[in-house]
Protein backbone atom coordinates (compact mmCIF):
# COMPACT_ATOMS: atom_id res chain seq x y z
CA UNK A 1 0.00 0.00 0.00
CA UNK A 2 2.85 2.41 0.84
CA UNK A 3 4.59 1.75 -2.49
CA UNK A 4 1.40 2.43 -4.43
CA UNK A 5 0.84 5.69 -2.56
CA UNK A 6 4.47 6.76 -3.10
CA UNK A 7 4.21 5.97 -6.83
CA UNK A 8 0.94 7.92 -7.09
CA UNK A 9 2.49 10.94 -5.36
CA UNK A 10 5.55 10.84 -7.64
CA UNK A 11 3.34 10.80 -10.73
CA UNK A 12 1.17 13.61 -9.35
CA UNK A 13 4.25 15.78 -8.75
CA UNK A 14 5.92 15.04 -12.11
CA UNK A 15 2.82 15.23 -14.35
CA UNK A 16 2.28 19.03 -14.33
CA UNK A 17 5.91 19.63 -15.30
CA UNK A 18 5.60 17.30 -18.27
CA UNK A 19 2.35 18.88 -19.43
CA UNK A 20 3.78 22.41 -19.63
CA UNK A 21 6.78 21.32 -21.69
CA UNK A 22 4.58 19.90 -24.47
CA UNK A 23 2.27 22.90 -24.65
CA UNK A 24 4.88 25.32 -26.00
CA UNK A 25 3.75 26.09 -29.51
CA UNK A 26 4.72 28.88 -31.85
CA UNK A 27 1.40 29.10 -33.67
CA UNK A 28 0.04 31.65 -31.19
CA UNK A 29 2.90 34.15 -31.67
CA UNK A 30 1.63 37.30 -33.32
CA UNK A 31 3.76 39.43 -35.59
CA UNK A 32 3.63 43.09 -34.61
CA UNK A 33 3.84 45.56 -37.47
CA UNK A 34 6.83 47.90 -37.58
CA UNK A 35 5.70 51.33 -36.38
CA UNK A 36 6.07 54.30 -38.71
CA UNK A 37 8.51 56.82 -37.24
CA UNK A 38 7.96 60.56 -37.69
CA UNK A 39 11.45 61.80 -38.63
CA UNK A 40 10.86 65.41 -37.54
CA UNK A 41 9.65 64.31 -34.12
CA UNK A 42 12.52 61.84 -33.76
CA UNK A 43 15.07 64.50 -34.75
CA UNK A 44 13.63 66.95 -32.21
CA UNK A 45 13.75 64.27 -29.50
CA UNK A 46 17.36 63.34 -30.32
CA UNK A 47 18.46 66.97 -30.29
CA UNK A 48 16.77 67.40 -26.90
CA UNK A 49 18.88 64.66 -25.30
CA UNK A 50 21.88 66.03 -23.38
CA UNK A 51 25.31 65.20 -24.76
CA UNK A 52 26.93 62.43 -22.69
CA UNK A 53 23.70 60.52 -22.14
CA UNK A 54 24.01 56.74 -22.28
CA UNK A 55 21.66 55.70 -25.07
CA UNK A 56 20.35 52.62 -26.85
CA UNK A 57 19.82 53.26 -30.57
CA UNK A 58 17.66 50.86 -32.61
CA UNK A 59 18.85 50.93 -36.22
CA UNK A 60 16.91 49.75 -39.27
CA UNK A 61 17.77 46.11 -39.91
CA UNK A 62 17.42 45.09 -36.28
CA UNK A 63 20.82 46.22 -34.99
CA UNK A 64 21.14 47.91 -31.61
CA UNK A 65 23.93 50.34 -30.79
CA UNK A 66 24.62 51.05 -27.12
CA UNK A 67 26.90 53.88 -26.13
CA UNK A 68 27.30 57.51 -25.17
CA UNK A 69 25.68 60.27 -27.22
CA UNK A 70 28.41 62.55 -28.57
CA UNK A 71 26.63 64.67 -31.18
CA UNK A 72 23.11 65.07 -32.50
CA UNK A 73 22.25 66.93 -35.68
CA UNK A 74 19.43 66.97 -38.23
CA UNK A 75 21.21 64.45 -40.47
CA UNK A 76 23.01 62.08 -38.08
CA UNK A 77 23.61 60.88 -34.54
CA UNK A 78 27.14 60.23 -33.30
CA UNK A 79 27.48 57.54 -30.63
CA UNK A 80 30.63 56.33 -28.87
CA UNK A 81 30.06 52.59 -28.40
CA UNK A 82 30.66 51.00 -25.01
CA UNK A 83 33.08 48.21 -25.77
CA UNK A 84 35.96 46.56 -24.00
CA UNK A 85 38.34 47.66 -26.75
CA UNK A 86 38.09 51.37 -27.65
CA UNK A 87 36.46 52.09 -31.01
CA UNK A 88 35.99 55.30 -32.95
CA UNK A 89 32.57 56.99 -32.67
CA UNK A 90 29.81 55.64 -34.92
CA UNK A 91 27.91 58.11 -37.11
CA UNK A 92 24.33 56.87 -37.70
CA UNK A 93 22.09 58.67 -40.21
CA UNK A 94 18.74 59.73 -38.73
CA UNK A 95 16.99 58.04 -41.68
CA UNK A 96 18.22 54.66 -40.38
CA UNK A 97 17.28 55.27 -36.74
CA UNK A 98 14.10 53.44 -35.70
CA UNK A 99 14.24 54.56 -32.10
CA UNK A 100 16.51 55.93 -29.40
CA UNK A 101 16.10 55.74 -25.65
CA UNK A 102 18.27 56.76 -22.72
CA UNK A 103 19.53 53.87 -20.61
CA UNK A 104 19.16 53.92 -16.87
CA UNK A 105 21.31 52.07 -14.39
CA UNK A 106 18.30 50.70 -12.48
CA UNK A 107 17.96 46.96 -12.82
CA UNK A 108 16.41 44.12 -10.91
CA UNK A 109 19.68 42.17 -10.78
CA UNK A 110 21.45 45.09 -9.18
CA UNK A 111 18.73 45.47 -6.54
CA UNK A 112 18.81 41.72 -5.80
CA UNK A 113 22.60 41.82 -5.46
CA UNK A 114 22.42 44.70 -3.02
CA UNK A 115 19.76 42.88 -0.99
CA UNK A 116 21.77 39.66 -0.86
CA UNK A 117 24.92 41.50 0.21
CA UNK A 118 23.02 43.37 2.92
CA UNK A 119 21.44 40.16 4.22
CA UNK A 120 24.79 38.36 4.26
CA UNK A 121 26.44 41.21 6.14
CA UNK A 122 23.61 41.31 8.69
CA UNK A 123 23.81 37.53 9.20
CA UNK A 124 27.57 37.71 9.67
CA UNK A 125 27.14 40.56 12.14
CA UNK A 126 24.63 38.58 14.22
CA UNK A 127 26.91 35.52 14.15
CA UNK A 128 29.91 37.56 15.32
CA UNK A 129 27.81 39.22 18.04
CA UNK A 130 26.66 35.82 19.35
CA UNK A 131 30.22 34.56 19.16
CA UNK A 132 31.42 37.52 21.23
CA UNK A 133 28.65 37.08 23.81
CA UNK A 134 29.22 33.35 24.39
CA UNK A 135 33.01 33.32 23.95
CA UNK A 136 33.63 33.94 27.65
CA UNK A 137 31.81 30.79 28.83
Amino acid sequence: MNRALALLLCIAIAAPGCATARMSSSRFVQQTPTPVVDRDLLTAYIKGLPIGTKVRVSVAGGDIVRGTLMKASDESVTVLRRTRIPEPPVDIPVAKVRGIEPETSDSVARAVGIGVATGAAAGLGVFLLLLAIYAGD
